[in-house]
């Protein structure tokens, strides 16, 4: 499989440069006007933490909902704070910080790392809620379903105890030589600049099979729908001019906030591997915290229309075009239920 993966990516490469110019041309603008502007402060912010000790001042308050419900140590904190509100994917680049550190095991952070990789407030309300549905409170709504369903996720993954010796916090030596604010800082910029760096790269290559699979995308029905399953940004720019729904389009849309897409997925792989960090697992979750946060907005859609200005109502009954939709969203929540209890039980 790998290498006709490989194959085909080469011929693609060969035979549709224009394309391939174009995606590249997408991703750098992508990742410079919206990606780092955005995330950068959080990688910087996350190596300072984890290096100058302040992470330990965010153990204590945390300690005892994170052992109570996610059976976690109270070194996850700053992993679990980070990667809920500072996009994606600086829940991951904050675990696999902590355990290159040591203040965290490989089970712990892989736990930790199936739940704690949301989009940022600003991106749910200012992409999603104000450039998709012209309004902040819906962008806000969408924030607070994707942030709850991140933690239902984690109680669902979170149900086997770890084991006894990595449901500790190992130890640091005392002997353990301090470093000084301006190497502290120095080591978290750098560490800032590769991860920045990883994003770009991983955002342009999606960028690309985006670009490629895009004919074959506007040929299915409400085929550029999926193109957020590629890479969020440039499918939701995507999705926002597609003739549907209100309801529809933010059921889809709260969907793809939770999967993440390919390219955020591939952005955690490449951050995690070197830290040792494991990734079994992480996809199931993802694709189950997708599927979750969509039928919690269908069901808030429907027990309450008048809750956001993207429910307004659409006629009596939804129109026989728009029933693909629903059933790809049955078949990946079914999908999900299957492989979430394959992952729970590795993780």
């Amino acid at each position: 499989m790998k290498l006709f993966l490989s194959l085909a990516l080469f011929a693609a490469f060969l035979l549709f440069p224009a394309a391939c110019a174009d995606g590249v041309r997408d991703g750098l603008s992508l990742a410079a006007g919206q990606a780092l502007p955005a995330l950068f402060p959080f990688f910087l912010a996350s190596g300072l933490l984890v290096r100058s000790g302040l992470a330990q001042a965010l153990t204590r308050p945390a300690a005892r909902p994170l052992a109570w419900l996610y059976r976690l140590p109270p070194a996850a904190a700053p992993a679990v704070i980070l990667g809920l509100t500072g996009g994606y994917p600086v829940g991951t680049a904050t675990t696999a910080d902590l355990l290159r550190q040591g203040a965290l095991s490989r089970d712990t952070a892989a736990r930790v790392n199936t739940f704690c990789n949301c989009a940022s407030p600003g991106f749910c309300i200012g992409l999603a809620g104000l450039g998709i549905f012209g309004s902040a409170r819906t962008g806000a709504m969408l924030c607070i379903i994707h942030v709850l369903t991140a933690l239902l996720t984690g109680l669902l993954v979170a149900r086997s105890p770890l084991p006894a010796a990595e449901s500790v916090q190992p130890s640091t030596p005392d002997n353990a030589p301090s470093q000084s604010f301006s190497a502290i800082f120095c080591a978290a910029v750098q560490q800032a600049a590769a991860t920045a760096l990883t994003v770009t790269a991983f955002l342009t290559v999606f960028c690309v099979l985006l670009r490629l699979v895009q004919p074959v995308l506007s040929h299915l029905p409400y085929g550029n729908a999926l193109s957020g399953t590629l890479e969020l940004t440039s499918g939701l720019d995507v999705l926002r001019a597609l003739p549907l729904p209100g309801n529809v389009k933010l059921t889809l849309v709260s969907f793809l906030l939770g999967f993440g897409g390919l390219a955020v997925q591939f952005q955690a792989r490449a951050l995690a591997e070197p830290a040792g960090l494991p990734m079994h697992g992480f996809a199931a979750c993802k694709l189950l915290h997708g599927a979750m946060a969509a039928a919690a907005t269908a069901l808030l859609a429907r027990i309450s229309p008048a809750a956001l200005p993207a429910f307004a109502p659409m006629g009596a009954v939804l129109q026989q075009r728009h029933y693909p939709i629903f059933f790809l969203i049955l078949l990946l929540m079914l999908f999900t239920i299957w492989s979430g209890k394959k992952a729970k039980n590795k993780i």
